[in-house]
Order: structure tokens, then C-alpha cells, then sequence
């Protein structure tokens, strides 16, 4: 077990054992001074004093010679864990706005592309740049997700061009194989001759 999945599980003992923010844990089934100890050094949890054993004591009808109690860091560091440990929501989609996850790579070709706004003949489709501002990391998918219309589609496309052209063809390749937009459109791309025709 690794180290930090180790004090998850520590401090999910804890507070089960806990219960509330102000009760406390005592020895028991896999928690005891020597196992609670790195808890203890990091700050998470903190031992009872002797005055509070004392009172614990009385509480409890019988000698209470060892508790603990998590911190303000420890529950913190629990909830952070267990939001952590959480898959991520899946998100609902966007009435009219299309879902395209992106590798890394290929938001920063975007991040470049609506970077030169202003500088190009033919700039990003409006809006674009604040879709790609917008991009949020989806850890369960490995892609940063963005929501754009069919013409930021478009404009992505053209992008992807421009990076094939000075540099990875992988993100346009990906984009036409994914979703199916390229740049040029199929529509726009040389006709070939056919052999036929041109011995006629």
C-alpha cells in the first residue's frame, strides 16, 4: 500500500471511530499509538492530553490511557482525499455546443492558433478563444474538454492545418478521424485527374 493511500485509510479509521469533530478515537482493531503515530507527526491527529484522558476516563466508566482525535488538517486532508477518489461528474452537454476532448498537445496548437488573432488572413471563429480559455482537465478521459460550435469546429480544423504544416500532423489526423471535420473540406481539395480523362 502507498504511503499516502496508508493515511487515507488511517484517517478514514479515525473519524469513523470519531464520529463527531469534537469526540475521539481510542485503541482498537488497527489503530493504536504506534500506527496512529504518522498521523500524529504530520499534524492530522493529536493525542488526547493527560487531563483529557482523565476526563474521558470518567465519561467512559473505566481507564482510558490512550486517544486521539483528528485535526482541522486531518478532516480537511480526508475530504480532500475522498473528492479526489471520486470520478469526476460526467457533464451534461451544452444545447447546440459540441464536446471535443483534446490532448494536450492539441489545446496547446489551439492556445497558439487564437493567439495570433489579428495577425492572420483568416482568424479564429468568433468565440473560439474564449471556448479554448474555458477547457477544463477531465482526469477519468485524459482530455481537456471544450464545448464550440460547428464553426469553431471549422476553425479548429483550420488550426490543425496550420500545425500539420509547421509542425505534428497528429492533431489533424486525430480531429478528421475523431470528428470527422479536416481542413480544406473534402469539397475544397484538388479533384485528382483520372487517367481517362487525360488521354481523351
Amino acid at each position: 500500500m502507498r504511503r499516502s493511500a496508508g493515511h487515507f485509510a488511517l484517517l478514514q479509521r479515525v473519524a469513523d471511530m470519531q464520529r463527531t469533530t469534537d469526540g475521539w478515537a481510542t485503541a482498537g482493531p488497527g489503530l493504536d499509538e504506534r500506527t496512529a503515530g504518522p498521523l500524529v507527526r504530520l499534524g492530522l491527529a493529536r493525542v488526547a492530553s493527560g487531563e483529557e484522558q482523565v476526563e474521558l476516563s470518567a465519561k467512559a466508566g473505566r481507564p482510558v490511557l490512550w486517544a486521539l482525535r483528528l485535526t482541522a488538517d486531518g478532516w480537511d486532508a480526508l475530504l480532500y482525499a475522498q473528492v479526489r477518489a471520486t470520478p469526476p461528474a460526467v457533464e451534461d452537454p451544452v444545447p447546440g455546443l459540441q464536446q471535443v476532448g483534446l490532448r494536450r498537445a492539441e489545446l496547446d496548437a489551439l492556445r497558439r492558433f487564437v493567439e495570433l488573432r489579428g495577425r492572420l488572413h483568416h482568424g479564429p471563429a468568433s468565440g473560439l478563444r474564449s471556448a479554448v480559455e474555458a477547457a477544463r482537465y477531465n482526469a477519468a478521459s485524459n482530455r481537456w474538454v471544450v464545448y464550440v460550435t460547428g464553426e469553431q469546429m471549422r476553425s479548429m480544423a483550420r488550426a490543425f492545418f496550420l500545425e500539420r504544416l509547421g509542425g505534428s500532423a497528429a492533431p489533424a489526423n486525430r480531429f478528421a478521424r475523431v470528428y470527422g471535420v479536416s481542413y480544406p473540406p473534402p469539397a475544397l481539395l484538388p479533384v485528382p485527374e483520372l487517367k481517362g480523362e487525360r488521354e481523351a
